[in-house]
C-alpha cells in the first residue's frame, strides 16, 4: 500500500506514515521502500490479524453486551484494543459464543490468524433485477452507518435492485421489510453482498 493512501485513510500526514513504516520495518513487520509503499511481512501479517481480531471482538462486545450503536463501536474499539490483555479478549470471545463476524459483518480472525474470505461484490456491482444478501458494510463513517441502519441495509438483509441509473450510477434497492431507497454510487460501493438465487 502506498504511503499517501495510508495517510489519507488514517487522517495523518504522509511524513507521519513514513516515520511509522520505517519503525515497523526495523521491527521486521513490514518491507518498506521509500516512495514505493509497504508490504506486511509474515510476522507483520500475524500481528495485524491479532489486532483485527481484538478490534472486531470488542466491537461485538460493545454492541451485543453494552448496547452501543454500531455507528459508535469502531472508534471505541480503537481506543480499547491495545489496552486489554489477550486473556481478556479470549474471555470476551467465549462469553459472546465465539462470534464469526463483527457487527458490520467483517469476519473475526481466529487465534491462529485464519480469517474467512470477505466478499468483493458490492451493491454497485449489481444490475436491475438482481437479488442479494448484505454481508458487510464499511464502518468508518458513523453517518453512513446511521443511514444504512435506518434503511435496513444491515448484515443479513435481503434486497432486490429495482433500478440502476445509467447516467449517474444511482442504485435503487428494495429491502425486505424496509422498503425502497436510492443509493449514491459511493454508498452502493460501501455495502458488500452475496448474490441470492431469484425466486
Amino acid at each position: 500500500m502506498r504511503t499517501g493512501d495510508i495517510a489519507q485513510r488514517l487522517g495523518v500526514t504522509p511524513a507521519s506514515v513514513s516515520g511509522m513504516l520505517k519503525h515497523l520495518s526495523r521491527e521486521g513487520l513490514v518491507n518498506y521502500r521509500e516512495y514505493g509503499g509497504a508490504l506486511l511481512t509474515a510476522d507483520g501479517e500475524r500481528a495485524a490479524l491479532g489486532v483485527v481480531r481484538r478490534h472486531r471482538v470488542l466491537e461485538r462486545f460493545l454492541t451485543d453486551v453494552l448496547q452501543f450503536g454500531w455507528e459508535q463501536v469502531d472508534a471505541l474499539a480503537h481506543q480499547m484494543e491495545h489496552a486489554l490483555p489477550e486473556v481478556v479478549v479470549d474471555a470476551i470471545e467465549r462469553l459472546l459464543g465465539d462470534p464469526a463476524t463483527c457487527p458490520h459483518g467483517h469476519p473475526i480472525p481466529d487465534k491462529e490468524g485464519r480469517v474467512a474470505a470477505e466478499p468483493r461484490l458490492t451493491i454497485g456491482g449489481l444490475a436491475a433485477g438482481d437479488r442479494a444478501c448484505v454481508r458487510e458494510v464499511d464502518e468508518f463513517d458513523p453517518a453512513l452507518l446511521d443511514f444504512l441502519q435506518q434503511r435496513g441495509l444491515v448484515p443479513g438483509a435481503v434486497l432486490r435492485v429495482s433500478q440502476v441509473n445509467p447516467i449517474d450510477g444511482t442504485v435503487v434497492v428494495e429491502v425486505v421489510d424496509a422498503g425502497a431507497t436510492a443509493l449514491a454510487p459511493a454508498t452502493a460501493k460501501a455495502v458488500r453482498v452475496s448474490r441470492e438465487v431469484a425466486e
